[in-house]
């Protein structure tokens, strides 16, 4: 990613360390959060591994996925048919 020279410039004059990996990284970040791309593809744009990303994402506090009021009902109803299965037998 080629950044401007201006933007570039203004950042390491206030001290930002490798603005170019900074910038990567925050668009990275603010893609996955606006679910626009998904875990792996905000990892490869931040130039991360999958274990690199999910540290940074933890060192924020962004959740690396959401569990949703869906995801909770089907794993509900699927405890209640396990459970229903062993009462059963």
């Amino acid at each position: 990613m080629k950044l401007d020279a201006v933007l570039l410039k203004s950042m390491k004059a206030v001290g930002v360390p490798q603005p170019d990996n900074i910038v990567r990284e925050s668009i990275a970040l603010f893609l996955f959060q606006k679910k626009l791309i998904s875990f792996g593809k905000a990892a490869e744009l931040a130039n991360m591994s999958l274990a690199q990303f999910m540290d940074m994402l933890e060192s924020l506090k962004i959740p690396q996925a959401e569990y949703t009021q869906e995801d909770l009902s089907i794993d509900s109803a699927t405890i209640r048919k396990l459970r229903q299965g062993k009462r059963r037998n």
